[in-house]
C-alpha cells in the first residue's frame, strides 16, 4: 500500500466546520510568535539544521545537539526512522489501536508486521510482556505513540524502562511518536529518548503548538543513530525550509504563552466531552491524561451504524474520525482542540447523529 486511506479521507473532509475528527489546536497569531521580517531570511547556514534551533531543541529535551535530527513534521520524521531501520523482510511490532500511517509506511518498505494490543480494559497500557511475545529473531523495530494516538494515554516510567531493557537484550530499536507529549512538558514529562540508546523519538510543532503548516519536526536519538538519520534526510528533502526553522525557534521562545492557555482550554474541553460521553449509556471512553483527542467506544456498533453516523454528521457539517482507521471499528476518535463554542456545537450535532444512526440513544439534547 503506497497511500494512507485515513490521510486521504481526512484531507477530503478538512473543510468541515465542526471537525471533531481533527487532532490539532488553533494556530497562534504572528504577534504571539513575535515574528519579524528576519524570520523570512532566504539564506542562512543550515546544511545540517539551523544551529540555533538544534541548540534549543537539545536544551529543551536534555540531549546533546548531536542527538537531534530535523525533519519536516512528525510524519516525515517517522518515515525517516522506518527508512533507516528497515530492510525488506524485517519484522516490525506495532501497537493497536494505531495511528494508521505508523503501520502503512513500514509496509511500503516490505516489512513483516505484527500488532500488540493495548487493551481498553487495561486503560490502553503498554504491556512489555505482550510485546515480548510478538518478537521474532528478525524483529528490528517496535512502534508506539506516547501520548497514545488515538486514546491520549501515557506510558508509565516502569513500562518504558522495561521496554528499553528488552530492546537492548533482543537487539531492536523502538520508535516512539511523542507528537502529543508536549502537553505534559509543564509537568516535567519530557522525552523517552535519553532512557535507552535503543529509543528513537519523534516530534513536531504540528499538534501542541497548532503549527501544522510550518512542518517543523525533529528526531531525538543516540548520536550515531541521529547522524545516520541526517544522511537519510539527504535522500528526502536534503534540508529544512529555513523559514520553518526560524518560525520553530520563535514558537519555542513563545512556548509558555502558547501552551499555557491551550492547556487550560483543553482541560475544560475534556470535561465537556466527558460529560457528553457519560450522558449516553452506549458511549464510553478512557478519559485522556492530556492532549487534544480521545477514543470513544459506541457499544455494539456495527459498521453500517458507523457509516450512518458519519453520513449524518456530514449532513450537519460535522465529523469524527472512524475507528476503522485505527484498528478499532466500534469506536471513533474525537478531537476537542478547537474553540469552545465550536466544540459545543459539534457535540450537539454528534448527539443528533448518534440518535439518527441508532434510534434510542440517550444523549441529551
Amino acid at each position: 500500500m503506497k497511500h494512507s486511506p485515513y490521510i486521504t479521507w481526512a484531507k477530503q473532509h478538512h473543510q468541515v466546520r465542526y471537525n471533531l475528527a481533527s487532532s490539532g489546536v488553533t494556530t497562534p497569531t504572528l504577534e504571539t510568535l513575535g515574528v519579524t521580517p528576519d524570520d523570512f531570511a532566504l539564506t542562512e547556514e543550515h546544511e545540517e539544521g539551523w544551529p540555533p534551533l538544534i541548540d534549543r531543541i537539545a536544551f529543551r529535551y536534555g540531549v546533546s545537539g548531536a542527538s537531534v535530527a530535523l525533519a519536516q513534521g512528525t510524519s516525515m520524521a517517522n518515515h525517516m526512522v522506518f527508512a533507516l531501520c528497515l530492510e525488506p523482510g524485517d519484522h516490525v511490532v506495532i501497537e493497536r489501536p494505531c495511528y494508521e500511517p505508523l503501520h502503512v509506511v513500514p509496509s511500503m518498505f516490505h516489512a513483516e508486521i505484527d500488532f500488540f494490543e493495548r487493551p481498553r480494559d487495561e486503560k490502553f497500557r503498554v504491556d512489555v510482556h505482550r510485546i515480548e511475545q510478538k518478537l521474532m529473531p528478525h524483529t528490528r523495530l517496535v512502534v508506539l505513540s506516547n501520548l497514545h494516538n488515538p486514546t491520549g494515554q501515557l506510558m508509565t516510567p516502569q513500562d518504558l524502562q522495561g521496554l528499553g531493557e528488552l530492546a537492548m537484550d533482543r537487539d531492536f530499536h523502538v520508535l516512539i511518536d511523542e507528537v502529543y507529549l508536549e502537553w505534559l512538558a509543564a509537568d516535567g514529562v519530557t522525552t523517552a529518548a535519553g532512557l535507552s540508546p535503543r529509543f528513537i523519538t519523534t516530534r513536531s510543532l504540528t499538534k501542541a503548538y497548532g503549527l501544522d503548516a510550518v512542518r517543523a519536526g525533529w528526531i531525538l536519538a543516540e548520536e550515531e543513530t541521529a547522524s545516520r538519520l541526517r544522511r537519510i534526510m539527504d535522500l528526502y528533502s536534503v534540508k529544512m525550509v529555513h523559514a520553518s526553522e526560524r518560525l520553530a525557534l520563535r514558537a519555542f521562545d513563545a512556548a509558555e504563552n502558547i501552551l499555557g492557555p491551550l492547556a487550560k482550554r483543553l482541560d475544560a474541553h475534556r470535561k465537556l466531552v466527558h460529560a457528553f460521553v457519560e450522558a449516553d449509556e452506549a458511549l464510553s471512553w478512557v478519559r485522556p491524561v492530556a492532549g487534544s483527542v480521545g477514543f470513544v467506544y459506541w457499544k455494539d456498533a456495527t459498521q453500517e451504524e458507523m457509516d450512518r453516523l458519519i453520513a449524518a454528521l456530514l449532513e450537519r457539517d460535522a465529523l469524527v474520525a472512524p475507528g476503522k482507521f485505527f484498528g478499532a471499528p466500534g469506536a471513533f476518535r474525537l478531537g476537542y482542540g478547537m474553540e469552545t463554542d465550536r466544540l459545543e456545537a459539534g457535540l450537539e450535532r454528534l448527539g443528533e447523529a448518534l440518535r439518527l444512526a441508532r434510534p434510542g440513544s440517550s444523549v441529551d439534547e
